[in-house]
């Protein structure tokens, strides 16, 4: 696929994850706890894929730390920071939606307005890795150095 068709649909999938993130603080606004929570999990999943298809690498699978862990060593660098969040929003991508994945209570029951709220904070933080690498404007440090080196 070209470059011009995978920054596409690269841009198709962030905007998605964007979506997914405003559909997260909708969610929680009307109490809705679990859902946002699943949601803000899909955006940072998306905003990752969208990495992924950018640099022509087949991103696959729900977990966002498998995702970040998948990609090149020096992509991977820049997503250091947020590892961790990935890490936690892994975690709700299932008890958030099925009554059977925890013991005697339904996601409705279990997940409160703070999780929701964390959830979306740590997912905003992995969007924003995402969005300055797919809309990077300026030149990589190693190739200023260099290009600084030759004058």
């Amino acid at each position: 696929m070209s470059s011009a068709k995978l920054r596409k649909e690269a841009e198709r999938w962030y905007k998605q994850a964007e979506d997914d993130l405003g559909a997260a603080s909708g969610l929680l606004s009307i109490g809705k706890h679990a859902q946002s929570c699943f949601y803000a999990q899909q955006a940072a999943e998306k905003s990752l894929k969208a990495v992924g298809f950018l640099i022509d690498s087949d991103p696959w699978g729900h977990s966002c730390t498998k995702l970040i862990q998948n990609l090149p060593r020096g992509e991977r660098k820049l997503f250091a920071d947020v590892e961790d969040n990935a890490k936690a929003l892994d975690k709700l991508y299932i008890p958030t939606r099925y009554p059977d994945a925890l013991a005697d209570i339904t996601p409705a029951e279990a997940f409160t307005k703070e999780e929701a709220r964390m959830a979306i904070k740590l997912s905003q933080e992995i969007l924003s890795c995402a969005k300055a690498r797919i809309y990077q404007v300026s030149i990589d440090v190693e190739d200023a150095d260099s290009e600084g080196s030759e004058a």
